[in-house]
């Protein structure tokens, strides 16, 4: 194995946000490593900027693989060191802020066979998404109709009562 590049925080999806953050990899006996998540890394550095144990400029590098992101990461004035967020050398970070789509199935829908999903939350109008991805490839949503668009063909009178 490679020696690991020098940084001051590392983050990988292998990590854990009860580490120091201060390895590239984790310990043989599982005590210390990278952590994992972006926040938890602002987090560090703000302690450590409060507690004044910042001299420089700060490196953090984030291992391969994938960060689910369930909200955004939020940096405020509190967060004014200058810091450096970027992928380990040779290695591809993914911040992912989508959600996993379960649940498929196939149908046949109009002699087609298509894969299907039910989402309630999209069902009742909770969650809407603009793009797909299938296996890291964006995917054209179904959309009807397929050209043009539908029309109105009338509005019923509407009768109010006084």
């Amino acid at each position: 194995m490679s020696k690991p590049i020098r940084a001051d925080l590392y983050i990988s999806p292998a990590g854990d946000d009860e580490w120091s953050g201060r390895l590239a990899e984790s310990t043989a006996d599982g005590t210390d490593g990278p952590l994992a998540t972006l926040d938890k890394a602002r987090d560090v550095l703000r302690q450590l900027k409060d507690e004044g144990k910042l001299s420089g400029p700060v490196t953090v590098l984030l291992r391969g693989g994938r960060y689910p992101l369930l909200k955004p990461v939020t940096f405020t004035p509190e967060d004014s060191w200058p810091v450096v967020y970027k992928a380990y050398p040779g290695e591809q970070p993914v911040l992912d802020g989508g959600e996993q789509i379960e649940g498929w199935r196939v149908e046949t829908m109009d002699g087609n066979q298509v894969w299907v999903s039910h989402i309630p939350e999209v069902a009742q109008g909770k969650w809407y998404f603009k793009q797909l991805f299938v296996n890291g490839e964006r995917r054209n949503r179904t959309r009807l109709p397929r050209e043009g668009m539908y029309t109105v063909e009338g509005v019923p009178e509407i009768h109010s009562f006084s």
